[in-house]
């Protein structure tokens, strides 16, 4: 295990619906965003910020208000206190670290013999199977502090409550969706997702609640693009316990020794433009395989309205899906099918969008209707 794990942010790839979160690719290119920010305080006249310059290090700091102990996968947060001892304000720069990551930084102004605390930090920690150290690092140019915090170990979810199989084996450029179901269905529960121990992002969301409701689980989908094994886990909040979900993914040097995303063949209507009245019912259809020979479900996205339409039980390794919407379909939004097979590996289109007569016609971006980057042919 590596340690990164405590200041990455979450970052979404690809051109989605704005609610369309917990997806990302991995492996291609660094797409998490360094989770640093500065936070600046100031008041003061020029000729006091001309003063401050000159002696902006001339500070003690001391951190303060840390836990001796949180649980995996809780914020680990703390605060410093920041003491001028000099007749002249003084304007330091303060470096946060985590276990020698950077955890950001913020420079502040304090008067003539005061004290003062910035802005508590806090940081996401990974969800552990065992108790660890993590060490706080603070520092200006002539001060330093630190301290130590342990990081608990966390129960294991039911395996009944993870899917797929907790180790899998793709081809390069295969995309896995991921769940954890509810531990408890009558309590809220957040989840946050880890790939090698960097945080990529949590179950915040319409789409995330959308399929909460409708599914029982909070999802996460993982594009694996180079060879090689990864880490991926999540941190479940139940109320006030956590609980902790992990599976392990390796990627084939060569496409024949690993598993291989699904494909949607055709889609009935044609696929683009499906011209249809906001009250009028219409038969939906896409043909599906899966190369494997594992095909599962078909859940059926309506953009905007951020709503599961229906999901279809398909199987094997061809298959058709059918849905019939009894109306209510709003104008330019699209119908995008999620293809799951059982083995975990995922795919998706935006095959149609909706148009209703008598309106201004929906502009279609290249990415609606069928074709290669939707695994069409491929």
């Amino acid at each position: 295990m590596n340690r990164r794990s405590i200041l990455k942010g979450a970052a979404v790839g690809g051109i989605v619906p704005a609610t369309y979160v917990g997806t990302r690719r991995f492996g291609s290119e660094e797409t998490a965003a360094e989770a640093t920010t500065e936070r600046t305080t100031s008041a003061k006249p020029d000729a006091e910020e001309t003063d401050a310059d000159e002696d902006k290090t001339a500070v003690s700091i001391r951190i303060v208000d840390v836990p001796d102990a949180i649980p995996g996968g809780a914020f680990l947060e703390w605060s410093v206190e920041v003491t001028n001892p000099t007749d002249q304000p003084v304007r330091p720069t303060l470096e946060y670290a985590v276990d020698g990551e950077s955890a950001g930084s913020v420079t502040l102004t304090v008067d003539p013999g005061e004290t003062e605390r910035p802005f508590p930090v806090s940081v996401p920690t990974e969800p552990v199977a065992e108790d660890r150290p993590l060490e706080i690092h603070v520092e200006t140019e002539t001060d330093v502090d630190t301290a130590t915090v342990t990081l608990l170990g966390v129960d294991e979810l039911a395996p009944d409550l993870l899917f797929p199989d907790r180790e899998l084996r793709v081809r390069p450029g295969t995309t896995v969706h991921f769940e954890v179901g509810a531990v408890d269905p009558e309590t809220p529960q957040t989840t946050s997702w880890w790939v090698d121990s960097e945080n990529v992002g949590d179950s915040l969301g319409a789409w995330q609640a959308t399929y909460f409701a409708d599914q029982g689980a909070h999802y996460w989908q993982e594009t694996f693009d180079e060879p090689g094994t990864y880490e991926v886990a999540a941190s479940v909040a139940v109320d006030d316990e956590r609980y902790r979900a992990s599976w392990t993914v390796e990627v084939a040097e060569t496409r024949p020794e690993g598993l291989a995303d699904p494909v949607i063949e055709a889609g009935r209507p044609a696929p683009g433009v499906l011209e249809v009245g906001p009250d009028e019912a219409v038969d939906l259809e896409i043909d599906v395989a899966d190369p494997d020979g594992n095909l599962d479900r078909v859940v059926w996205w309506l953009t905007q309205a951020d709503t599961i339409l229906g999901v279809s039980e398909v199987s094997g390794e061809w298959d058709t899906a059918t849905l019939s919407v009894d109306g209510g379909l709003c104008h330019t939004c699209a119908i995008i099918p999620w293809v799951i097979t059982g083995d975990g590996t995922f795919t998706d289109a935006p095959v149609w969008v909706v148009d209703h007569p008598g309106l201004e016609s929906p502009e279609l971006g290249d990415d609606i209707g069928l074709g290669d980057e939707h695994g069409f042919g491929r």
